[in-house]
């Protein structure tokens, strides 16, 4: 429920919220300040998205969030197991869900780990990116309020990068 919720707040705020960032930029234009040197492009999907759904080339993985998963009782998980055993079915990742308390957890040094980021670079502008959008644009926007040149890559991971052929692999 919580998820929902979160994911409600960040869409509402990218809806209807002014934002504060630069300008969206399609996938060509991120990929071509990239190779120029003049920005950094920071993924700000979980460590598990960057991982195991892939990246694009030289994308920096920095979660803006992040969840933490409490498993319920061990009672409980032994009891979902031997309801696969006696149905022979395998609950899909929505019902095994259930097991777990899902708390989403905001990665409290994110602005700073950017601007590392951006000065080991020797950069002074970056690009945000995520899976679909409405994480970006709120990285985006957290940035551009501490004085950052922060641009949100427009349709971002799946829509816009893998869409438009850019490199990308690492799934």
């Amino acid at each position: 429920m919580k998820r929902i919720a979160t994911a409600l707040l960040l869409l509402a705020v990218t809806l209807f919220g002014a934002d504060s960032y630069k300008d969206d930029l399609s996938a060509k234009e991120a990929y071509e300040m990239q190779k120029k040197g003049e920005a950094i492009i920071v993924d700000v999907r979980t460590t598990l998205e960057y991982i195991y759904t892939g990246h694009g080339e030289g994308f920096i993985n920095i979660p803006v969030f992040d969840w933490m998963y409490e498993p319920k009782s061990v009672e409980t998980r032994v009891k979902s197991a031997q309801y696969e055993i006696e149905k022979g079915v395998v609950k899909d990742h929505i019902q095994a869900q259930k097991l777990y308390d899902a708390k989403e957890v905001e990665n409290k040094n994110f602005v700073s780990e950017v601007m590392k980021a951006m000065k080991l670079s020797n950069v002074s502008k970056v690009i945000l990116v995520c899976r679909s959008g409405p994480r970006s644009k709120a990285a985006a926007n957290m940035l551009a309020k501490e004085g950052v040149e922060a641009y949100n890559l427009d349709e971002d991971f799946i829509f816009g990068w893998q869409k438009e052929s850019m490199p990308w692999g690492g799934q």
